[in-house]
């Protein structure tokens, strides 16, 4: 009940600041020819859709280098001049696979995915264990009783009782370090996971990033790991009910290459003695997904560039507006500019910077992060997870302060908030919210450029891009000055971790 009332507090002092007249500063009047020549840059053919790791995103990351320097933004200690090295494991699938458990045959590429492990040719029996979850704190172990030395185990998908996709995903790794120490041969993961087959093998059955371990590379399991869609007549049934089965695994192998990555990580001091020690996190990623030979579809020989104008060019740009005028204008709190890579591969750069942070993540207070999908609307704004925490006043006074509506996540089906870099801070406890262009449902206005080659910078409406700018950069300077405490709202509290 106290949570309660001190929830209902701060919200009321909130609507009694959006009653106020907005004080737009000098500084936060952007000229549209030079955000126009950013977004063009940014989502030109020459950086050839920005995929996490390759060239053309790290001429994307030096542009955006280069506007901080020049905007007068610090780098966050512990870069290299504003760099966040990332260590990431390039994994190449196997070109052949098949798994034959008892009478039925699974093939790669249609109901089976070989995600790890070297080429090999296993003959070995079967065994079922449960979600493969060991946990040393609760006491749960799904090996209990089980010797699985020398044989194939298959398990349920992610942690016991855990329905988020993102800890699934995070989980495979530790799941398949568990069965190598256990001294299995192979792990097979089956997809009973509430979203499509085809989703999930198109992005783990190509060429695709993961970080790299910190684990002693001569340790690593090497173990083959991999993901069965089930079938009818289902063999699993019988085997998950105590019958002995044997199972046979064919694959060319999978290959490991080491690359990296960078964050690019700038901050502006507070000019409040005490406030300037809390953080305001503003983010947004600068990847995209690359070319039609990285495996975006559909595409044409004409255009086989995945240029990301909208996803997430628009972010990007508006992220450099809103450095440039809160470096000119620097509020009570500090800030902090996050240029996130890697978000396409499964927000691997918030992901990183959330458990590598740069700054006390115990004094970050807020994460405004800017992520899109496009935009149906140039008279609004949309704020998934607009809900969830007591900003909302703030950033419809925000919006308002140039004619902008505040809309919230149309789509609550999809899950659009635990698939943005929002979702890395706010499971960390940090409350989070995504800012998008407006989007007021998801229809064919939008998936015409969501990850489609269409989304290139001769489509896009700069007289709403300069809108768009100016209300990310001032909420973001109403939400750093603001003095009161941001919180979750009752119901969306996530702990602090």
């Amino acid at each position: 009940m106290k949570y309660f009332f001190s929830c209902i507090l701060m919200v009321s002092s909130m609507l009694f600041c959006i009653g106020q007249p907005a004080q737009v500063l000098p500084g936060f009047e952007f000229e549209k020819a030079e955000l126009e020549n950013q977004l063009r840059y940014i989502a030109s053919d020459e950086l050839a859709g920005r995929r996490t790791a390759s060239p053309g995103e790290r001429l994307a990351a030096e542009y955006i280098v280069s506007y901080f320097e020049k905007y007068g933004v610090s780098p966050a200690p512990g870069t290299d001049h504003f760099r966040q090295s990332i260590p990431f494991e390039k994994v190449i699938p196997p070109l052949s696979g098949t798994l034959t458990l008892g009478e039925t045959v699974y093939q790669l590429g249609d109901n089976l995915l070989i995600m790890r492990g070297d080429q090999c040719g296993i003959k070995a029996e079967a065994v079922f264990a449960g979600h493969g979850w060991v946990d040393a704190e609760t006491g749960m172990d799904d090996y209990s009783g089980l010797d699985v030395k020398g044989k194939v185990v298959f398990v349920l998908p992610g942690k016991p009782g855990e329905a988020n996709p993102m800890e699934t995903f995070k989980a495979m790794s530790v799941k398949r370090e568990i069965a190598a120490g256990k001294g299995a041969v192979a792990l097979i993961e089956l997809f009973r996971l509430n979203f499509p087959w085809p989703f999930f093998k198109s992005y783990f059955g190509k060429e695709r990033l993961e970080m790299k371990g910190e684990q002693d590379p001569s340790t690593s399991p090497s173990i083959i790991y991999g993901w069965m869609k089930e079938s009818a007549p289902n063999p699993v049934k019988d085997m998950e009910h105590g019958e002995k089965m044997t199972v046979s695994i064919e694959t060319s192998g999978v290959k490991v290459e080491e690359t990296e990555a960078f964050n690019i990580v700038g901050m502006v001091e507070g000019s409040d003695p005490v406030l300037k020690d809390q953080y305001l996190l503003v983010s947004a990623h600068y990847d995209h997904i690359g070319t039609g030979k990285d495996g975006g579809q559909p595409y044409s020989p004409q255009d086989s560039i995945f240029n990301g104008a909208r996803d997430n060019g628009m972010g990007t740009v508006a992220l450099m507006a809103a450095a440039r005028a809160i470096a000119a204008h620097p509020p009570k709190r500090s800030v902090i500019f996050l240029a996130c890579t890697g978000e396409e591969m499964g927000l691997l750069g918030s992901l990183y910077y959330a458990e590598h942070p740069l700054l006390p993540l115990e004094k970050t207070v807020f994460n405004f992060n800017n992520d899109g999908a496009g935009y149906n609307s140039t008279e609004h704004v949309t704020v998934i997870g607009l809900e969830k925490t007591n900003a909302s006043p703030l950033l419809e006074k925000g919006a308002a302060a140039f004619n902008l509506t505040v809309v919230p996540d149309p789509a609550p089906e999809q899950n659009l908030y635990e698939r943005s870099d929002n979702a890395s801070f706010a499971n960390k406890g940090i409350p989070a919210i995504d800012y998008a262009p407006g989007i007021t449902a998801m229809n064919e206005d939008i998936f015409k450029y969501y990850h489609q080659a269409a989304d290139n910078p001769d489509s896009i409406d700069y007289d709403y891009l300069l809108q768009f700018c100016k209300a990310f950069a001032f909420t973001a300077h109403l939400l750093a000055d603001w003095e009161g405490d941001f919180g979750w709202m009752p119901g969306q509290e996530r702990a602090r971790q």
